[in-house]
């Protein structure tokens, strides 16, 4: 017989057996959080580069005046 609580399932199988209910769209921002935290804990040097650059970008295409 097999553990299960010694069987590591992928997230988004236990997202979907712990709230069955979750939509596409709430399933799919949830797993584009964890994996955006995920880049950010393994590598958080690109990450900062990443975000210095998007920022540099809008502010520099967005300017108020």
């Amino acid at each position: 017989m097999i553990d299960l609580a010694q069987t590591e399932f992928p997230r988004d199988m236990m997202r979907a057996a712990e709230c069955p209910s979750m939509g596409t769209l709430d399933s799919m921002a949830a797993d584009v959080t964890d994996s955006i935290r995920h880049y950010v804990h393994t590598q958080p040097e690109q990450a900062v580069l990443w975000a210095l650059g998007i920022g540099f970008l809008l502010g520099w295409k967005l300017k108020p005046w």
